[in-house]
């Protein structure tokens, strides 16, 4: 429900409203205005509350409800602004289902290094990476290249560098996933899924190789990134 509530708030055309209450908010275009506004609940009429980042470092609180421009109330700080929405909140005795604070996806990608984002590309879980740093329920209303910032380059640079991750599917043919490894000189890939071995490949060149699995590897973490 909330997806197709947060879909339509911010891919709809609202035209010149929506630069009126940009211009108010401080920001030249509804779309920049957009790119620093979180989701924190929605009601039972299907009405959402917002939090919108000014570019002076305060925060507005509104509520898409009506036509724009929407009224706003002003506060100087996040935790001033996120405990009027959660007393509101509490107020209307809605289920925790309801309460979908989007944390300050800026505020946090920027204190999660490059090293780290390469790492949970490579060896992690990227899809839990991404709520928790987002801090939203479902990645489906948001997307991937929020979270992760670093180029595909960077992560061959760092893999080349310091080795391809290592997996029991090295050293058990029969495990389902992405197989790879060295033999006689050469990179040797398949993958394998229901007892079927299929898409197999070999690599005499010892970087190629490197960059197919590492690129392979980028993609199966399932961000659509690269």
């Amino acid at each position: 429900m909330f997806g197709k509530i947060f879909k339509n708030l911010f891919s709809r055309d609202y035209g010149l409203s929506a630069t009126n209450f940009a211009s108010l908010l401080g920001y030249k275009t509804w779309k920049e205005a957009q790119g620093n506004t979180y989701a924190i609940f929605f009601t039972q009429a299907d009405d959402c509350w917002f939090a919108t980042e000014l570019p002076d470092g305060q925060w507005a609180v509104w509520k898409e409800e009506g036509e724009m421009p929407y009224p706003f109330t002003m506060f100087s700080t996040w935790h001033e602004a996120i405990g009027h929405l959660r007393g509101l909140f509490d107020e209307t005795a809605l289920p925790e289902s309801h309460w979908i604070m989007e944390a300050s996806k800026k505020k946090l990608r920027d204190l999660v290094d490059k090293e780290t984002q390469i790492q949970i590309l490579l060896y992690g879980n990227a899809l839990q990476f991404a709520c928790e740093t987002l801090g939203v329920k479902d990645m489906r209303i948001r997307e991937y290249a929020e979270v992760f910032t670093v180029r595909m380059e960077e992560v061959y640079d760092y893999a080349l560098k310091h080795g391809l991750p290592q997996s029991d599917l090295m050293r058990d043919p029969l495990i389902e996933g992405f197989h790879y490894y060295k033999k006689d000189g050469k990179w040797h890939t398949f993958f394998r899924e229901r007892g079927q071995t299929f898409g197999e490949k070999n690599f005499d060149d010892e970087e190629l190789g490197k960059r197919y699995i590492i690129k392979t590897l980028v993609q199966l973490s399932g961000t659509g990134l690269y």
